[in-house]
């Protein structure tokens, strides 16, 4: 009877330890949520979406993002994070999003994108950008 006592005592604390991180990663994910819609940004910034068995993020879109120079990505795993990743509406790994410096979502691309391909989005972010301040001088 004991043995079984502290079995249940055990399994116990494992569900509440797993209700415990499920509730961390869901405000986590809020938190990420809000933040990319509303904080600003000094430059457009990439929302990289990938997983921990993605084999196209790590051998082609982390490669190309490599090639982008300063630019800041934060990588979201589209599984842990997933209502972030249903804003986005991401069903696709890898999936890249560019931002602009206020936040919102300029370019989505799902699948693969070529590091060209997110230069020439995130040039059109930073002359947007410039227009936007041009038009309000």
């Amino acid at each position: 009877m004991t043995v079984q006592l502290w079995a249940l005592a055990a399994a116990g604390t494992v569900v509440l330890a797993a209700a415990g991180l499920e509730a961390f990663r869901s405000s986590r994910a809020r938190r990420l949520a809000v933040g990319a819609m509303s904080a600003p940004a000094a430059d457009p910034y990439i929302l990289y979406f990938t997983g921990e068995n993605c084999t196209v993020c790590r051998t082609h879109q982390e490669p190309a993002l490599a090639k982008l120079g300063p630019v800041r990505v934060d990588k979201v795993d589209a599984i842990a994070e997933r209502e972030l990743a249903d804003r986005f509406q991401v069903y696709t790994l890898p999936t890249t999003v560019v931002m602009s410096a206020e936040g919102r979502a300029l370019h989505v691309n799902y699948g693969y994108a070529p590091a060209q391909k997110l230069d020439r989005q995130l040039a059109e972010a930073r002359n947007g950008a410039m227009l936007e301040r041009t038009a309000t001088a």
